[in-house]
């Protein structure tokens, strides 16, 4: 039925656009009159002459701008007599600029041929400064995930797909219910802050599960920012951001896509998806829609009749529109909704209680956005308002033994509201610069409660802040300096969160960075917190200490970005990257009580003394003719507590000052070959190195801490594109994840076993199958 309904929003998005005129609306309208002056032209690929459709077309230093249309030709009328510059950019080909001089009553022409890029060095990132600026002239280092990555790692989810950039990690942190967790620098998950669309509208509870829950044909890309970053985005970013861009509305376009999985060859898993963008007269207007449907069976790994992976049946729904004003004002509003059922543990087929140890939750999850954005005709001033909210509706049961009162039941609202400005300024003291500043206002209500036990978590956390920084411009330097202020209730005092960055660029290819921000976390419940683990046929809960004090912390780095041009067809990056994070009143984790009327065990989340964090990332990256690319990224690391701490309520096992699940190498690599247009091959893989994780009593008679082996996970994912119509494609593809069946072997068994005791690669070996319908 859902399936149904999709189909005929698609159908009457599709029907309406038709009757408005579709992508070749900015050839509708009168022609420039009076004393007007157009430009009008065509767009082609300089190598085959075809012309490029749905190219964006812009007038540099202003909000003007169009798209071609399906045969690469464009018209800007209504301009003022003078000298102007366009600028073409289209993905895949190098940004072309030309200087033209209109006159009244006289339409210029201008015949433009793009250049194919030879591999993408450069991209427009939002994440850096709040403001859309070219990656090369960044105050940080972004890491860029887009479309691409995507499809050459066949992810289905940002959890499969963001192992694949130099200092992050993605792992399974429980057997039952696959509770990911992405680690940035070797810091655990809720170090890093979520953003979507730029907005902190990702809460404690939609953390849980939040990155598998996403689904990739709902991303245009995703930014990845390592270090510090609450002086721009408040609490949380303190091993960095992660910033997950929706697709927005550019040209019309549609695909319908399926593939099929077997997980260790003896579990299946099915996605289905399908997008669609429709664009309006004029191009004044646009939405795009995504759905998917995810189905994947529990998967055993070693027949104990307990599942390593857990079933997952979702459902998820979103769109994106805008509708421009004129060629200064735009409103967006965006929607997006999952409902998600996933189970782990064994008898499935019984309900929770009837079984030895069920994991399960159902969300309903609703979230949504609307937002104004003003720009001056000269691009120097821009200023913005936003709101986004988003509601959790979510049954859960979390326990053992057929226990029929572990059934719970939560409820979580997360609002935001928001402005923003930015103005360039010829002179701000002693050089051009650019200031962006503005405030945020959030509240989070949750409410988590177990009935049958009368366990229940209340927390409201509200923050006030507001945040300015400038960024100074001279002939090789950029400086950046900037803070936020945000007023925490939970906290007594305001915090104060500074930035100060330096970039030396004495070429177009090279940039020499220092960086130094700092971080916060708030003493409150986090999306691990509200994860309940199975140990040994007990409850594993987290409570936290009264005295919890909040976390700070200060991030040192210093990076070299070197871009070179061996040939006219080899392009290449190399980039190096140290960091150091400074953690003080660190958040720690030890056992400390049994409750024997509810089965439970509780860890403390308490204050350690400190920790310190550190390393250098090495990523290099080579290409050849946009055909051959090949990737490789390297972390070495340390990261310690400044003093011995305790895991363990059994005093006779010994603490550690090294940080558990954290290992000091890992790395990944991606070569991706493209010979003929229609065929693409890709290899990907990930290494991880050895690390120390906890293993608590139940299948073992002890708590004690396990060194893991080292694992290096490969992944090959190819494809065929047939060309059914100029502007129609069904492309086939399959590959295989894991071929090494690199994976964990020495699971706990049975209803006794410790859930949380998983490490390595979050699959085994897996044949996939993939079908794909697309407009191009």
């Amino acid at each position: 039925m859902r399936k149904a309904l999709f189909i005929i929003a698609l159908l009457t998005s599709f029907s309406t656009y038709a009757q408005q005129g579709g992508g070749h609306g900015n050839k509708q309208g009168d022609q420039a009159s009076g004393d007007h002056a157009s430009i009008e032209g065509h767009v082609f690929d300089a190598r085959t002459k075809d012309p490029i459709a749905y190219a964006s077309i812009g007038i540099k230093g202003t909000s003007i701008g169009t798209v071609t249309d399906r045969e690469g030709d464009f018209v800007l009328r209504k301009l003022q007599p003078g000298t102007y510059t366009i600028v073409i950019t289209f993905v895949g080909y190098e940004r072309y600029e030309q200087e033209l001089r209109v006159v009244r009553n006289r339409p210029v022409h201008a015949h433009i041929e793009l250049k194919e890029t030879k591999v993408m060095m450069d991209e427009i990132v939002i994440s850096a400064s709040r403001v859309e600026t070219s990656k090369k002239e960044a105050p940080v280092i972004v890491n860029v995930m887009s479309e691409k990555t995507f499809q050459e790692t066949n992810a289905q989810d940002l959890s499969q797909a963001l192992p694949f950039q130099s200092g992050v990690r993605v792992e399974y942190n429980c057997q039952n219910c696959g509770f990911p967790q992405v680690r940035i620098n070797g810091m655990e998950g809720h170090y890093a802050q979520i953003l979507i669309d730029s907005k902190p509208i990702m809460s404690s509870l939609g953390g849980v599960y939040g990155l598998e829950q996403m689904p990739v044909n709902m991303v245009e890309r995703v930014e990845v920012v390592k270090g510090a970053g609450s002086a721009l985005y408040g609490s949380n970013a303190i091993a960095g951001t992660i910033n997950i861009i929706t697709k927005e509305p550019i040209n019309p376009s549609y695909s319908i896509g399926t593939d099929i999985q077997a997980i260790g060859l003896k579990s299946y898993a099915q996605n289905f998806n399908a997008n669609a963008a429709v664009i309006g007269k004029n191009n004044k207007s646009g939405a795009s829609f995504y759905q998917t449907f995810r189905k994947k069976n529990p998967y055993d790994h070693d027949d104990d009749g307990f599942s390593e992976i857990g079933m997952l049946d979702a459902f998820s729904f979103g769109t994106r529109s805008f509708y421009k004003l004129s060629n200064t004002q735009k409103f967006s509003l965006e929607y997006h909704t999952m409902q998600e059922k996933r189970r782990g543990g064994d008898a499935f087929d019984k309900l929770p209680h009837e079984s030895l140890i069920t994991e399960m939750t159902e969300h309903k999850i609703h979230s949504g956005g609307l937002s104004y954005d003003y720009i001056t005709l000269d691009g120097n001033n821009k200023y913005g308002i936003y709101t986004s909210t988003q509601y959790i509706d979510r049954d859960s049961y979390y326990g053992a033994n057929k226990d029929l009162n572990a059934y719970g039941k939560s409820n979580d609202l997360t609002f935001l509201i928001g402005a923003q400005g930015y103005n360039k300024l010829e002179k701000l003291i002693f050089l051009p610069a650019s200031l962006v500043y503005g405030f945020e206002y959030s509240s989070n209500s949750l409410e988590d409660n177990i009935v049958g036990y009368n366990i229940k978590t209340e927390q409201s956390t509200n923050i006030f802040g507001g945040f300015i920084q400038s960024e100074w411009a001279a002939k090789y330097f950029r400086f950046v300096l900037g803070a936020r202020l945000d007023k925490h209730n939970l906290i007594s005092n305001p915090v104060f969160s500074p930035r100060l960055n330096i970039m030396f660029s004495p070429s177009a290819n090279l940039q020499v960075r220092a960086s130094y921000g700092s971080g916060y976390r708030a003493p409150q419940a986090y999306d691990e917190d509200l994860h309940v683990t199975q140990v040994g046929g007990q409850s594993l809960r987290t409570k936290l200490d009264p005295r919890l004090r909040p976390e700070y912390s200060h991030s040192l780095s210093l990076s070299s970005d070197y871009y070179v041009q061996f040939s006219d067809n080899i392009q290449a990056n190399f980039l190096v990257e140290g960091f150091f994070t400074s953690l003080t009143d660190v958040f720690a984790l030890k056992v400390t009580d049994y409750d024997t009327n509810t089965n439970t065990i509780y860890q403390l989340r308490y204050n350690a003394s400190g920790a310190k964090i550190g390393g250098v990332s090495l990523t290099a990256k080579i290409s050849y003719q946009a055909k051959y690319t090949l990737t490789l990224g390297y972390t070495y690391q340390e990261s310690k507590y400044n003093d011995i701490e305790n895991w363990s309520e059994d005093e006779s096992v010994s603490g550690t000052r090294r940080m558990l699940r954290t290992p000091d190498n890992y790395a990944y690599a991606t070569l991706n070959l493209n010979p003929v247009k229609p065929f693409n091959f890709s290899l990907s893989g990930t290494y991880t190195g050895t690390m120390i994780v906890p293993h608590f009593a139940g299948y073992i008679e002890k708590d004690r801490i396990e060194t893991t082996p080292h694992f290096f996970d490969l992944n090959l994912v190819s494809s065929y594109d047939f060309k059914l119509k100029d502007d129609l494609v069904f492309q086939i593809g399959g590959g295989i994840k894991n071929i090494f069946n690199s994976y964990q072997n020495d699971f706990d068994k049975g209803v006794d076993r410790d859930a949380g005791y998983i490490y390595g690669p979050m699959q085994p070996r897996t044949i996939f199958i993939s079908l794909k319908l697309f407009s191009k």
